[in-house]
């Protein structure tokens, strides 16, 4: 299976909306139900690319979250680009 490669744009983008959202690693894990380090591997750079489908629920989980919440647009919109950039790596790989 192929594996996205994390940018530190994207590292940022998750680290800002994350923060923004008064969001602790653990509690975005949760609720994405993700593993215990994901976040912290993702944020940090300890996992420098990771399987399509665990990083697509951060993506739309941390950006559900920004839907709801008071967060500035420009946040919002940098998690929807980096999420249709990731699902359209993760539509490519599938079809291989």
């Amino acid at each position: 299976m192929m594996r996205i490669a994390i940018s530190d744009e994207y590292r940022q983008v998750i680290k800002d909306a994350r923060a923004r959202l008064g969001l602790t690693q653990r509690a975005l894990e949760q609720k994405a139900k993700l593993g215990m380090t994901y976040v912290s591997y993702v944020e940090s750079g300890k996992t420098q690319s990771t399987e399509p489908a665990p990083l697509l629920r951060l993506l739309k989980t941390l950006h559900q979250q920004a839907e709801r919440a008071q967060v500035p647009a420009k946040v919002k919109a940098g998690l929807l680009r980096v999420l249709k950039t990731v699902e359209k790596q993760g539509q490519g790989s599938a079809k291989r």
